[in-house]
């Protein structure tokens, strides 16, 4: 499991710089966890409130997986067979999806996608803006403890 911290520059700057997405290998409450505990305050605080929180925070199964977005990767839907097929498809609006559908980002170029343009995960990790968290890299401790409220908040 990879969990993504994407810095919305809220309050106007990046909280841990020079990383505008950290990607920790956790599951998401984990992960927000080992974040407090490296850097000390909340990945869910709220640091101006017409920004919104600090954080968009995502997770998924693969560090391709949940980094394809950035990476300029295709968002693809599939049928339950397996074969690319268009949204209308089986995918209804806010809702979900139907049974056996499935989508998600693929390793080649989006048509759509702004950003810096395609590149590979091997590439992408290189960049001086991506921190990359692996496993093997956090210690006991960061994973252990709560993860205090911060700054503006609802309640």
């Amino acid at each position: 499991m990879w969990t993504l911290f994407w810095d919305m520059h809220s309050g106007g700057g990046l909280k841990e710089k020079p990383y505008d997405k950290i990607y920790i290998e956790a599951s998401e409450d984990e992960a927000k966890i080992i974040f407090y505990n490296r850097f000390g305050h909340n990945p869910e605080r709220v640091t101006c409130t017409c920004c919104g929180e600090d954080y968009s925070i995502d997770s998924g199964e693969s560090l391709e997986g949940v980094s394809g977005y950035h990476r300029g990767c295709d968002y693809v839907y599939r049928d339950p067979d397996g074969n690319e097929c268009s949204r209308l498809d089986g995918f209804t609006m806010g809702v979900g999806t139907t049974a056996g559908y499935s989508a998600g980002h693929e390793e080649r170029p989006s048509s759509g996608h702004r950003g810096e343009g395609f590149c590979g995960v091997e590439e992408y990790v290189k960049r001086d803006s991506v921190l990359i968290v692996r496993a093997d890299d956090i210690e006991d401790d960061e994973r252990e403890g709560d993860v205090p409220d911060e700054g503006y908040y609802w309640a």
